[in-house]
């Protein structure tokens, strides 16, 4: 169950919202990524809150793939957008797939929505538990927090022809939360104009204090400035 609109009632849109995303570009990084650093020949791929499933559509040639994600809406869509992919609804606090992967991802920065070091741990204890010995994982860690920069609010917009999208986030920090809104305009032809304020709290988990908990797992593990965004880098952990 999730408490954000756009992961929920407005999944539909989600796709149209983030078509800025090059999927097939970062699957080939995904790709790069595992040839480059995993220790082991793996043919098996967890994507932990695969949301609508567009990684996967570009990875499942390669690669025998489980999506999960903690939203039954956006798996309807994953389920329509990729076919010969597994995909179940599951909490990554809570995760208990009861089988082992040779790589897990979780992208988009959705570790954010943990929210405190004790379920970043606890998450990270459980990619831990559902990777093979020498298996990878990669995330797309939590925004830092000079992302979220006061009277800067990120804009993004979709022209299709017969729909038009607008989000806009305005945020704020309290402690390690970042409190986001996203003031989200959509436009039909043929209906009315909807204007939607969706909620999001996000942790902000600092890359060296997230290695740690990664090293005191038992990962080997490093961060890359260079990851699938700009400012965001990747984590790389390596089951020992």
């Amino acid at each position: 169950m999730t408490d954000q609109l756009l992961h929920g009632l407005l999944a539909k849109y989600y796709d149209r919202l983030y078509s800025y995303r090059d999927y097939l570009d970062e699957a080939v990084k995904i790709q790069n990524l595992i040839i480059k650093y995993s220790p082991i020949e793996p043919t098996t791929i967890l994507d932990v809150a695969c949301g609508t499933g567009l990684h996967l559509k570009h990875l499942k040639d390669d690669f025998k793939c489980i999506g999960v994600d903690i939203s039954k809406d956006m798996l309807k869509i994953a389920r329509k957008n990729v076919k010969g992919v597994v995909f179940k609804q599951a909490d990554m606090k809570k995760l208990e797939l009861k089988k082992q992967f040779d790589v897990i991802t979780c992208l988009l920065s959705s570790i954010g929505y943990l929210k405190n070091n004790r379920y970043l741990n606890k998450t990270l204890k459980n990619f831990y538990d559902h990777l093979v010995k020498g298996g990878l994982i990669l995330v797309e860690p939590s925004q830092a927090r000079s992302f979220y920069v006061s009277g800067k609010p990120p804009i993004t917009f979709y022209d299709g022809k017969d729909l038009k999208l607008t989000r806009l986030n305005k945020s704020k920090i309290r402690n390690n939360i970042a409190h986001l809104t996203m003031h989200i305009v959509i436009a039909e032809k043929g209906k009315e104009v909807k204007y939607f304020a969706d909620n999001h709290k996000l942790g902000i988990f600092g890359i060296s204090e997230t290695l740690k908990i990664m090293r005191n797992i038992g990962f080997k593990c490093k961060f890359l400035a260079n990851g699938f965004m700009n400012g965001r880098g990747l984590l790389i952990g390596i089951k020992k």
